[in-house]
């Protein structure tokens, strides 16, 4: 028996760029193809162009945010939808039996109505989930608000199963989009980083050496930046011996990259394979990682964390929890938390003695579930049972 044929659709220009959705699209894809299934990739916007009515358009969405002073998602509208439509139009479909769409509502809603494959979603959220909580979906116009929700339903409406990164993700789906839960499953996704790279580390925590602090990403605010330097502030002025590493960062601003224990290692990209080492050395030689993101639907960052036996320290937000547990490997903390309150929480593992404990079971969670074999073999059951 041959096995069943997958058109991948995404926006991605190149389906091994380790960038795109933070290097989702290309391991997501390489992990269905482990899972045996022949997997061909088609870019949704690729040899579009615009006609007079798309130039309008752009130019009416413009004229709205400037004069409005409102901020426009290009990425969740109807003009978006109607260039994916061109492209999707030309593709002969008869060769597949799913169609594969991580993340872009667009795509889904812009698919012929002749395509009846199967279609698997994959999620982190419903768009509604992230008006007002991420900063990149607050201040829209009304009208961009509303086309996104559309699109978001018309498209999970569609979808023969998808597939959600986190519990909140699924309940989300299920309130704002009136999804019956019996058309979602949970797959949490694994760590964006080769796994014949990731070294098994036994991290021994010395008190006479100084407690190395991880945190990564590129958007400082959203990302909890300033708490996690409030907090490993408040832990030097307390006497503790620490070291503060940062990557995703190009840039820090004087009054924190001037500090004798801030370490910035930069923006590093994974297509760059130098870089690509750089990071796995410097996740390697780390202690904890301090993440207190405001907003986070499924983060790869933790995924990542735990794959290197780092206990977490973050947020209780978005879809966390299905990456964290509560003194197993990492500790979540309450939206109100400063980073007086993260420094406590880091003290007092100490004093437990419980680091050690944390890192071993951040190691166990990431070998158990946050890995894209294991990603891997539950979606092809989800696919068997489907077609």
């Amino acid at each position: 028996m041959s096995p069943k044929r997958i058109l991948y659709i995404s926006t991605a220009k190149d389906k091994n760029d380790k960038r795109e959705w933070s290097g989702t699209v290309y391991y997501s894809l390489h992990a269905l193809e482990g899972a045996g299934y022949v997997v061909d990739y088609v870019n949704a916007l690729a040899d579009i162009r615009q006609d007079i009515i798309d130039k309008l358009w752009v130019r009416y969405w413009c004229w709205i945010a400037n004069h409005l002073k409102k901020n426009v998602r290009f990425d969740e509208s109807f003009y978006t939808a109607r260039m994916m439509r061109k492209a999707l139009a030309k593709i002969n479909y008869s060769d597949y039996d799913i169609i594969f769409v991580p993340t872009d509502m667009c795509i889904v809603s812009a698919l012929p109505s002749c395509v009846k494959q199967k279609i698997v979603h994959l999620v982190d959220a419903p768009v509604q989930s992230l008006f007002d909580y991420y900063t990149e979906f607050s201040n829209l116009t009304r009208q961009n608000r509303m086309e996104a929700s559309i699109l978001t339903k018309r498209a999970f409406r569609r979808a023969d199963l998808i597939i959600a990164s986190s519990d909140w993700c699924k309940n989300e789906s299920v309130e704002k989009c009136g999804i019956s839960p019996d058309k979602i499953s949970v797959v949490e996704f694994g760590a964006n980083i080769d796994s014949k790279d990731i070294p098994e580390i036994t991290h021994v925590y010395d008190p006479d050496k100084p407690l190395r602090i991880y945190w990564s990403g590129v958007n400082w605010e959203r990302k909890g930046g300033d708490v996690a330097f409030d907090c490993c502030k408040e832990l030097v002025r307390r006497g503790h011996k620490i070291e503060f590493h940062i990557t995703g960062m190009k840039e820090l601003p004087n009054e924190i990259a001037t500090q004798p224990w801030v370490f910035n290692h930069g923006f590093l990209n994974k297509n760059n394979p130098d870089e690509y080492k750089k990071l796995i050395r410097i996740m390697s030689q780390q202690d904890i990682f301090l993440f207190p993101s405001r907003a986070e639907c499924s983060s790869i960052a933790l995924c990542e964390a735990n794959a290197f036996g780092l206990p977490c320290f973050v947020y209780d937000t978005g879809g966390t929890a299905n990456y964290v547990r509560n003194g197993y490997n990492g500790y979540m903390l309450p939206l109100t938390s400063s980073g007086v309150d993260f420094a406590d929480s880091i003290i007092l593992t100490q004093d437990n003695n419980q680091l050690a404990n944390l890192s071993r079971n951040a190691r166990s969670t990431y070998l158990e579930k946050l890995n894209w074999k294991i990603w891997s073999n539950k979606v092809k059951q989800l696919i068997t049972e489907l077609c």
